[in-house]
């Protein structure tokens, strides 16, 4: 899957008041498999948590990240095994080091034309104001494209929380729904913008995506609403959590503490596999 930004956001530090936000998603396939998302919201500082229930099961937060945008640092939280990583913020001016560039495409035209339309229904929230926006996107190729022909009805209702994840504004992007294939011409895609409604956060969404015979239905519901007053302990790292494993090629092993015994066997494993890749009949003699 690919995506393409029209904009690029800019680094700020919000000042938000007390907020908790709780939605829970699920697809119509399988109603009993859902993610529930807790939203965290304090000065210049968020949480997300995500779970998973199944089965009616009580969700229990597995993972979390906090973003303090006031010391320009990312905290990741692995809450059943307490560990953690911090790392800082990454200039938006800097992403593109390392970014392949593909060739020019001169395969069929796939148009996709994205149309968001304001109904002008609200709906009041505490402090905030709920907007219903309905979006239908639309990807029509040209004969001979790797790009499937789809339709994308959403129908949700969105609110403004300028400043989340720490940027100016919302990254608009432009999906492209299934990857190109690697052996033949790349589709040349064409964007079009006939509704331009903002949308914003999530509350309430339903999704219809029809692709061929097949048709997913994606809901995401509102759980939980609350501006009472948060403990600011929630924003940083928890004192009793361990540093996960760093790895020699960069991120982290979320399932393992940082000792020395557990990067001495990452150090052997990426040894082992580069020397037998270089010599194959070495595998079995450095086991």
């Amino acid at each position: 899957m690919f995506a393409q930004a029209d904009t690029t956001p800019g680094y700020v530090v919000p000042s938000y008041a007390d907020l908790r936000i709780t939605t829970r998603m699920s697809r119509g396939d399988n109603p009993s498999h859902t993610t529930t998302i807790s939203l965290y919201l304090r000065g210049a500082r968020e949480r997300r948590e995500s779970a998973i229930e199944q089965k009616g099961e009580p969700a229990t937060p597995l993972l979390a990240s906090i973003l303090q945008c006031d010391h320009r640092r990312a905290i990741h939280l692995n809450l059943s095994d307490r560990l953690f990583s911090e790392a800082a913020f990454v200039e938006w001016s800097n992403t593109s080091a390392g970014v392949t560039t593909l060739p020019v495409a001169q395969g069929p035209v796939v148009t996709t034309v994205d149309d968001a339309v304001d109904t002008g229904e609200r709906r009041p929230l505490g402090r905030h104001v709920a907007r219903r926006v309905k979006t239908t996107t639309v990807v029509s190729p040209a004969p001979g494209a790797n790009t499937p022909a789809s339709r994308r009805e959403t129908d949700g209702w969105y609110i403004d929380l300028p400043g989340l994840g720490c940027v100016a504004s919302e990254m608009k992007t432009s999906l492209r729904l299934s990857a190109e294939n690697p052996n033949g011409p790349r589709d040349r895609h064409r964007y079009q913008a006939k509704g331009t409604a903002r949308r914003g956060y999530t509350i309430d969404e339903t999704t219809r995506h029809i692709e061929g015979r097949m048709t997913y239905t994606t809901t995401v519901a509102l759980v939980e609403w609350s501006e009472a007053l948060l403990d600011p302990s929630l924003f940083e790292t928890p004192a009793d959590f361990r540093p996960a494993l760093p790895l020699p090629g960069g991120g982290v092993d979320f399932t393992k503490p940082d000792s020395m015994a557990n990067r001495l066997q990452t150090y052997w494993n990426v040894i082992t596999a580069v020397v037998s890749r270089v010599v194959p009949w070495s595998r079995d003699r450095l086991r």
